[in-house]
């Protein structure tokens, strides 16, 4: 199946307001790496933990069509192996299992075999993948080191990625890091179109869209780009904005191109914010200090002191005048009253 990337659109994304300041948030957090401390990787593994809890709520929330988000506490529990919970409702652990369970399974991808992982992760999630979407996807993941070499600008061969992965190094580089940012975005709206094929109910679309989200952040790793994350509230009106851009734009079918430009612009401008909010999340879990925090927390508490004793302090002052003044007043009444 053709993927044929339009390059001029993609290059056109590098100019616009949103992916430049995603990726100035980026380069804060890349320029921590590597990370120098013991308790900058404590940070950095907490981090970890926390985003698979996230992700695993999000994915359990799309799997079950609830408004409503997953409990934090309930999806910890499920990270943490718990499979029953006394009073929590078992499809919501069951969603959240199967949810951790993708997430492993794509967690060890390392730029080859990415097909066989993906469909693995989705046969998880309780997607069925058709014969010609399988196609596709493999397709398309067969050509990620051309994919990488056209949009993001640097030498790999095709060769070489298939028995070693594809990995690439650091970069403080804006224009690097936001070639590479893009080129994972086209990979991921080529296996949108396609997972979303012939598919009318947004609902299913989020659904089949998870693997894709999972699959992008192995391959952002394999980048050293960052991971992202989106709501489950997020991701529903991303597949909007998809149909919305398919529907009324002039977009080839699926099976002529997987990668379309106008889904591809909506994409990149709606996901870019929340990649940017997500790296500077990020970041703040590495500048983290235990003692700063503790001591910080002792400020706040002892502000808040001050300020309750302060008030307390007030209306008593306050309560003392108005007796002083309503006592006075009696007096100066009192005196002022005829004799008889």
């Amino acid at each position: 199946m053709p993927f044929v990337i339009d390059q001029e659109t993609v290059t056109s994304m590098l100019n616009s307001q949103v992916v430049a300041t995603a990726i100035d948030l980026g380069i804060d957090l890349v320029k921590m790496w590597p990370l120098q401390t013991a308790q900058e990787l404590e940070n950095d593994a907490r981090y970890a933990e926390d985003l698979q809890v996230r992700f695993s709520c999000m994915m359990a929330q799309t799997l079950l069509k609830r408004p409503e988000q997953i409990e934090q506490s309930v999806a910890e529990a499920a990270y943490e192996g718990m499979d029953v919970i006394p009073g929590c409702d078992r499809d919501v652990m069951h969603a959240l299992m199967n949810a951790n369970q993708a997430y492993d399974v794509l967690s060890t991808y390392r730029g080859v075999n990415g097909a066989d992982l993906f469909l693995e992760a989705a046969r998880t999630l309780g997607i069925d993948v058709e014969d010609r979407i399988e196609r596709g996807i493999r397709g398309v993941m067969a050509s990620v080191a051309r994919t990488m070499r056209d949009t993001s600008g640097f030498e790999i061969d095709d060769d070489v990625v298939e028995e070693v992965g594809l990995c690439k190094s650091v970069t403080v580089d804006r224009d690097v890091l936001a070639r590479r940012y893009l080129a994972s975005v086209t990979v991921g709206d080529a296996l949108l179109n396609l997972m979303c094929y012939d598919v009318e109910d947004q609902q299913e679309q989020a659904i089949r869209a998870l693997p894709v989200l999972l699959y992008i952040n192995g391959l952002r790793e394999q980048l050293a780009v960052p991971h992202t994350f989106v709501t489950a509230e997020q991701l529903g009106y991303l597949i909007d904005l998809r149909d919305s851009a398919r529907r009324f734009g002039d977009c080839k079918p699926v099976f002529a191109n997987s990668f379309c430009p106008q889904t591809f612009v909506a994409t990149v401008r709606y996901l870019a914010m929340f990649a940017g909010q997500e790296w500077a999340e990020h970041a703040s879990y590495l500048r983290w200090d235990p003692k700063k925090a503790e001591q910080e927390a002792k400020d706040e508490d002892e502000r808040r002191s001050k300020e309750a004793l302060a008030k307390k302090f007030n209306l008593t002052k306050d309560d003392s005048s108005d007796s002083a003044d309503s006592d006075s007043g009696t007096a100066d009444g009192a005196d002022s009253e005829p004799r008889e």
